[in-house]
This record gives C-alpha cells, sequence and structure tokens, in this order.
C-alpha cells in the first residue's frame, strides 16, 4: 500500500506541474502579458518548472496577439471606450506618419533664438491649448531641438510682457529648464504599426515627425483613434 500510495502521490504532483504550467499559458493568452509565467514561478519556486512555463507563456502570448487582442482592450470595445489598437494587417505597414501627421507651418513653431512676444502669441492662439510647441533651431532651418508645453509657454510670454520684454530666446539658460529636450520623435517614413505600438506602449499623447532632424509634423493620439474608426479593416 505504501508504493501505492507513492505511486498516487508521483501521479499528483506531475498533474499538478501540468495543471500550473496550462493555467499559466491560459492566463497569458487571456491578458497577453509575459508576467503570468513569473507570477507561477514566484508562487511555486519551483526550479524545474521555470523553463517549461516560461516557454508555453511566450507560446501563448505570441499566438493570442496574432489571433486576438486582450481582455481589457476587448473590454474597453464592447463599452465603445476609445482604444489605441496596434494594427495586425500588413496594410498598415503602407500607412507612413506623413500620411497621419498634421504638417508644420512657420506659425506653429517657436526659434530657439530672439522671437517676438507678438510671434509667440501667434503661435499660441493657432495651436491646441493641450498640446506642445515645437522649439527649433529657425523658421527657415527648423531642426527640431525640443518642445514646450502650450501652457508653459504661455506662463513664459505673460512673465515676459510684464518686465517689458518684447523677445524671448528660448535658448536662455532661464528658459531651458522649460524645454523638452527628449521628446517623443518619428521618422516620416515611420509605418502605422510602429507609430501605435509607440503610442500604445509609452501612453504619448502626441509625437513630432522629422524629415532628416527637420520637424514636419505632429501625430496625435486622438487623431490615430479618429483613423483608427475610420479604417477598421486595418486592424
Amino acid at each position: 500500500s505504501s508504493h501505492k500510495n507513492m505511486d498516487d502521490t508521483e501521479i499528483g504532483n506531475r498533474l499538478a506541474c501540468f495543471a500550473l504550467v496550462g493555467g499559466a499559458g491560459l492566463t497569458a493568452s487571456v491578458t497577453q502579458t509575459f508576467s503570468a509565467g513569473m507570477i507561477a514561478y514566484g508562487l511555486t519556486g519551483l526550479e524545474g518548472l521555470l523553463l517549461p512555463v516560461l516557454l508555453v507563456t511566450l507560446i501563448s502570448c505570441g499566438l493570442a496577439m496574432q489571433l486576438s487582442h486582450n481582455i481589457y482592450d476587448s473590454c474597453c470595445t464592447l463599452r465603445d471606450i476609445p482604444l489605441l489598437l496596434v494594427p495586425s494587417s500588413h496594410h498598415a505597414l503602407q500607412v507612413t506618419a506623413e500620411k497621419l501627421m498634421n504638417p508644420i507651418g512657420d506659425c506653429f513653431v517657436v526659434d530657439a533664438y530672439e522671437t517676438k512676444i507678438v510671434d509667440i502669441k501667434r503661435v499660441l492662439e493657432t495651436s491646441p491649448k493641450d498640446s506642445a510647441i515645437p522649439v527649433v533651431h529657425s523658421a527657415e532651418h527648423p531642426v527640431l531641438l525640443g518642445s514646450v508645453h502650450h501652457q508653459v509657454l504661455q506662463k513664459i510670454c505673460d512673465a515676459c510682457e510684464s518686465i517689458g520684454r518684447k523677445q524671448i530666446a528660448m535658448r536662455e539658460e532661464c528658459f531651458l529648464n522649460f524645454i523638452d529636450q527628449c521628446p517623443l520623435i518619428l521618422n516620416q517614413d515611420a509605418n502605422l504599426q510602429k507609430i501605435a505600438f509607440l503610442f500604445h506602449t509609452l501612453r504619448a499623447e502626441f509625437a513630432f515627425v522629422v524629415n532628416f532632424g527637420m520637424a514636419v509634423g505632429t501625430v496625435y493620439r486622438k487623431d490615430l483613434i479618429k483613423f483608427q474608426q475610420k479604417n477598421v479593416y486595418l486592424y
């Protein structure tokens, strides 16, 4: 009877291992996250299960990403909550940032060197209040140097006006702290799949589009969602 109990225990342990590996794979496929495998390993601490659990997690997650959206995105879709998805169709590779961007004209940039307060006010009036204004080398050579938020630029403009200044140079040391010198940048040839993946992963609201370092446009998250709703076949 002791041998029978040992056999039953061994069989039970094997079934438990299969259940653990299967559960990790199911959770990974539903949520499309790799953390399910690490959680399963962390709960048991069995080193012998590390390889099969991670392997099943990777396979399940990869297949699920190709076939469907995760449970969180599906819930948002069913509730009609605006959600930015990563397109899976190969046709999305033909849609580039150049087609999605809002072109940047001379009236939508701020020079890093001397810029008149009047010109900055014109920029503020013509750009959305929740946007960021690109800071470029000059209007003639719009090499992107960074960005400054609309509200921040408005406060800088008001402060300079209060002390009688008529021009602002954003390259001055007192203004450098207000400039985001590492904004999200996209090449104008970047395809929709890469753009959506960056916005989805970084939770970005906008990104600047450049061509050989020159600022040529801006892509906003809300515009990507509108494009997604009009071109459902790409997703």
